[in-house]
């Protein structure tokens, strides 16, 4: 069994983990997860794909989970998007998701392309989606000419979903004359919108 400690990931990370490492084939996982919420979400995601669970708690509030699936474990299920928003407590504060890269995860970049674009795709399908999406580092990058998610951005503009790329950023890869999609804003409306979000997801 792969163990593997995600105890570190923001929501949905540890959730999209485990898609990614179901989907690749992975039959029994470990997972060290940092609190019930979590426990929580992961397991709900394993009942989806009809995997086996058995979770150990430790003194610190943490969780080891292992999940055993079975041949039909990989692929998408209907309704599964809505189990990657995370099951969070609702605080009324604005919605917010971080691009801060142009890959999703590590290990192979042309994998982590393809695992934001889908990522970024579902945001609209979401039963909630987030308000605004913020691009900065090299997450501005997708929001300029030559990115091939110029025009899955702008129909998450058309969904209502604000994209805000960060100027400083921008300027520093300069690509201030190469935004396509999106409003560019400063690091003041950054730190106040995730100051101010109820709900913050960083892929």
């Amino acid at each position: 069994m792969k163990e593997y400690d995600v105890r570190d990931l923001a929501c949905p990370g540890p959730v999209l983990k485990l898609r990614e490492l179901l989907d690749a084939g992975e039959r029994e996982i470990g997972f060290w997860v940092a609190d019930e919420l979590c426990r929580s979400n992961v397991t709900r995601f394993a009942a989806s794909r009809k995997v086996a669970t058995e979770v150990e708690p430790k003194d610190d509030g943490t969780f080891v989970v292992r999940f055993r699936a079975g041949e039909d474990a990989a692929g998408a299920r209907p309704g599964e998007g809505e189990l990657l928003a995370c099951d969070l407590p609702a605080t009324g504060g604005p919605r917010v998701v971080q691009i801060t890269a142009e890959t999703m995860g590590t290990g192979d970049d042309e994998l982590g392309a393809l695992l934001l674009r889908s990522f970024l795709k579902t945001q609209a399908q979401l039963e909630t989606p987030p308000d605004a999406i913020l691009f900065y580092n090299a997450g501005v990058k997708l929001c300029c000419a030559g990115s091939l998610l110029v025009d899955d951005l702008r129909a998450l503009e058309r969904a209502g979903i604000e994209i805000i790329a960060c100027g400083t950023c921008l300027n520093f890869f300069s690509l201030a004359e190469r935004l396509e999609v999106g409003r560019v804003t400063d690091m003041l409306e950054i730190a106040g919108r995730l100051a101010a979000a109820g709900r913050v997801v960083r892929p």
